[in-house]
């Protein structure tokens, strides 16, 4: 249906509502059933509006969630005419069958309220979003403009060197010139060390040392003796045999085991002997 259409059924639904305020009342809660084939009264008492306009009308209004909770917990079960008198009444069938319609509303209603949620939700997300590179923007502007205008005093800055006579440099060539000008010191300062008049071949050697004298002068007084040669004070090593020594018979040992001496029984009874046993040694060669 178009927007067209629909400000048309509208338009029909209000006047319905101020013709018949009793089967088209203005309040949610007081919509009552109506009574079966009520599009031929509405066709017989409004003849001045469209049918196929009153048809929609009339579906619009017998649609609505008020309505069909009408047909299931109305009191009495009945239906009702265009003046609101009782015609008829509301079967067991017609309730079960707006329940169903009642729950698929329902269930249509609750996905198009998360669909709107979650559809409010994106936006609020890009809302964000949009914000932070808003930001970002913003943020990417000032430092470039601060870069430009960095660049505008380094600018001036040369020009005034320039005009003073003054050579300007960069960060990287000053330090590349630090580089060069230390080396340069450090090469000077190598050749200045070795003398200018001493002959190439002499170069490796140290000076002689000066003779040390036995009582130093004013000019000698801290002039160190010239130290004597280390001794080697390592011991001497013998001298090697010149002939091995040869081998020695080794000497003849004698040993001796102890052994043990049983007495005979007759002995053993004589009070003379001791409870000890007697030991003899005998040697073994």
């Amino acid at each position: 249906m178009s927007q067209s259409d629909k400000r048309a059924v509208n338009a029909v639904h209000a006047l319905l509502i101020k013709r018949f305020p009793k089967a088209f009342p203005k309040n949610y809660d007081d919509i009552r059933p109506l009574k079966i084939d009520v599009h031929a009264d509405l066709i017989a008492r409004a003849p001045d509006l469209d049918p196929a306009l009153l048809r929609r009308a009339l579906a619009n209004h017998t649609g609505r969630d008020g309505y069909l909770l009408a047909l299931v917990h109305g009191r009495g079960n009945r239906r009702y005419d265009l003046d609101g008198n009782p015609a008829g009444a509301v079967t067991p069938e017609e309730r079960a069958a707006a329940q169903k319609r009642l729950d698929a509303s329902t269930k249509r209603g609750q996905d198009k309220a998360a669909r709107v949620r979650e559809h409010k939700e994106r936006e609020e997300k890009r809302k964000k979003q949009r914000e932070i590179e808003r930001r970002n923007r913003e943020a990417k502007a000032a430092r470039k403009a601060a870069h430009e205008r960095v660049q505008q005093e380094i600018a001036a800055r040369k020009a005034a060197l320039i005009a003073q006579g003054i050579t300007p440099e960069s960060r990287s060539e000053r330090k590349r010139r630090l580089i060069r000008e230390a080396a340069e010191r450090a090469a000077r300062k190598a050749q200045g060390a070795r003398p200018a008049g001493r002959p190439a071949d002499d170069a490796g050697q140290r000076p002689a040392p000066r003779p040390f004298r036995d009582r130093p002068g004013p000019a000698d007084r801290f002039e160190r003796p010239e130290r004597a040669p280390e001794r080697d004070e390592r011991p001497a090593r013998p001298p090697e045999r010149a002939e091995t020594e040869p081998d020695r018979p080794a000497p003849q040992v004698e040993f001796r085991k102890k052994r043990r001496f049983v007495p005979p029984a007759d002995e053993l009874s004589s009070p003379e002997v001791g409870a000890t046993p007697m030991t003899t040694d005998q040697g073994v060669k």
